[in-house]
């Protein structure tokens, strides 16, 4: 059988430079085998993993505040958060929500890698209650008897949380809210609160009490001061006392 081979020639500046050929059987047959070019496959990249909540608030709380801590699994990730339902934004921790009102709230975080991959969400849901007062209730009639330059005497107290979820009260405070005839209470008495703080908070569980003083933490105290001035006036006062103080869930 003849084959004919045709040669295509393209005319270059010095000459002539042959570009391709192709050598076919009469009919336009090909005389070779020719392969399919194989389609080119892009490996896909991975979602990332589910975010890991490192700190989040507790199911039921009464702070107005939540704070989130959340780490991704790899490198190269960023996150992105939303509150109940808002618009996903870029975020990364600790993350904190304040002004939160009573309900039921939900936290989602995701992470992006570098090719801008979206992974699925972590997801935490819980419940704001509506915080009630904790109250303070004195355990005596009296604090003892007072006396210019004596010791402070201390006014022991019970707090109670009527709330369903511990709470930690950072202040706790005694005023007196009315002078005694003849002794007033700014000049004469020193006055000094609990040792509660926010750096040593009391903490109060669910529906129960507590009582001051105990062990690390002391109860207010009332002292008479020793003035150089006559203080007879303040023999046998009565200074009706107020409590009150700070706590968070």
């Amino acid at each position: 059988m003849a084959w004919k081979v045709l040669i295509g020639l393209l005319a270059i500046a010095g000459g002539f430079c042959a570009v391709a050929y192709a050598a076919t059987a009469p009919g336009g047959r090909s005389s070779g085998s020719e392969r399919r070019a194989e389609p080119v496959r892009v490996p896909a990249v991975p979602r990332p993993a589910r975010p890991r909540l490192t700190q989040h608030p507790a199911k039921l709380a009464v702070a107005t505040t939540a704070q989130f801590g959340f780490a991704g699994r790899g490198g190269g990730l960023r996150f992105e958060c939303r509150l109940d339902g808002s618009a996903w934004k870029r975020c990364r921790p600790p993350l904190q929500f304040a002004g939160l009102a009573p309900g039921r709230h939900s936290f989602s975080v995701r992470a992006v890698n570098r090719a801008g991959v979206r992974g699925a969400a972590t997801r935490f849901r819980w419940r704001l209650l509506e915080p009630q007062a904790f109250s303070v209730v004195p355990l005596q009639s009296n604090v003892g008897v007072l006396y210019p330059g004596g010791p402070p005497s201390a006014a022991p107290v019970r707090i109670e949380n009527p709330n369903p979820v511990r709470i930690y009260v950072t202040g706790l405070r005694v005023a007196v809210s009315a002078d005694a005839p003849g002794c007033t209470a700014a000049e004469n008495l020193a006055l000094t609160g609990a040792s509660v703080s926010a750096a040593a908070p009391l903490a109060v569980p669910a529906g129960g009490s507590v009582e001051l003083p105990r062990p690390g933490a002391t109860a207010p105290t009332i002292q008479l001061r020793d003035l150089p001035v006559n203080q007879d006036a303040c023999q046998n006062a009565r200074f009706p006392l107020r409590f009150a103080g700070s706590a968070h869930g």
